[in-house]
């Protein structure tokens, strides 16, 4: 049996992934603050990454044999101002910190979940895990912050455990940005950016959590590993999403640019050595 910790796993994210988990015969505790509660089965410590004392932090790592570090803190409005200052120090912070008791408690195995996001744009090349992180400054206060967490984590190889990076695309599925664009195809208030020839490079929760179950138990060191769906191109992705939910038709707008850079990301890294493949898919439940 494998002691995992989880530190931050009261989200979707956190129950889809403990039940499988647990269904895999693997020992859960979660560390998270806040009132949402621990997924079914797994123990609770309910403290949080910036602010539990680092002997504390130690002392829920003790016996650790894998540390799954997925914490986020997704802002209800993601425009507000400061809306997204948490989510940042949990990663300046937060993830050194993690770092740093996980030396001390002799953790086996980090696993640290990232982002694809932070790639260029790469118009139709795919992106492996070889491509540089964008390094536009438009778009430093979304990539630096993830590079900061990266680097925390690679310096713990030598004295510290062996660790895999896994980089996620866009997650779908409920409690995702795929709530905010079906209330948004249905209003009427969704166009497709530009001429919709610009990939988006998604992956459902479930199937995210499928791949970090997969390097809780294989835990290939030192290796980032990205996690996406096939991608697909926006004008398509949004009139597909229409028509699942029976919205109308959505037009083109070319004077809007596309939310998010053109990003084909492969993932035949994560398919060979993990043996992990989407089940789920993006369009799994938004019907």
């Amino acid at each position: 049996m494998t002691k995992v910790v989880l530190v931050g796993g009261t989200g979707v994210l956190g129950h889809a992934l403990v039940p499988r988990l647990l269904d895999r015969g693997h020992a859960v505790t979660v560390l998270a603050p806040g009132p949402r509660p621990a997924p079914a089965g797994a123990d609770r410590v309910d403290a949080s990454l910036l602010d539990i004392p680092g002997d504390e932090l130690a002392g829920v790592l003790a016996g650790c044999d894998v540390l799954v570090n997925v914490a986020t803190a997704v802002p209800a409005d993601p425009a507000a101002a400061g809306a997204w200052e948490l989510n940042t120090r949990l990663r300046e912070e937060g993830t050194p910190r993690l770092v740093d008791a996980a030396r001390a408690s002799g953790v086996g195995h980090l696993v640290q979940m990232s982002i694809t996001m932070v790639y260029p744009d790469g118009g139709d090349r795919l992106l492996d895990e070889s491509t540089p992180l964008d390094t536009d400054p438009a778009r430093a206060a979304l990539v630096e912050p993830v590079r900061v967490m990266e680097q925390a984590v690679r310096r713990a190889s030598g004295d510290g455990p062996s660790w895999t990076v896994l980089r996620g695309a866009r997650f779908a599925g409920p409690g995702t940005v795929q709530d905010l664009q079906r209330r948004r195809l249905l209003g009427g208030t969704l166009p497709i950016a530009g001429d919709g020839s610009s990939w988006l490079s998604m992956v459902h929760v479930r199937d995210f959590a499928a791949a970090v179950a997969a390097t809780v138990e294989i835990r290939p060191p030192g290796m980032v590993l990205n996690i996406a769906d096939e991608p697909v191109r926006e004008g398509e992705y949004t009139e597909r999403l229409a028509r699942a939910v029976g919205a109308p038709p959505p037009p083109y707008d070319r004077s809007l640019v596309p939310e998010l850079p053109s990003q084909r990301v492969s993932s035949a890294a994560a398919h060979r050595l993990l043996g992990w493949k989407p089940v789920t898919g993006i369009w799994g439940g938004v019907g």
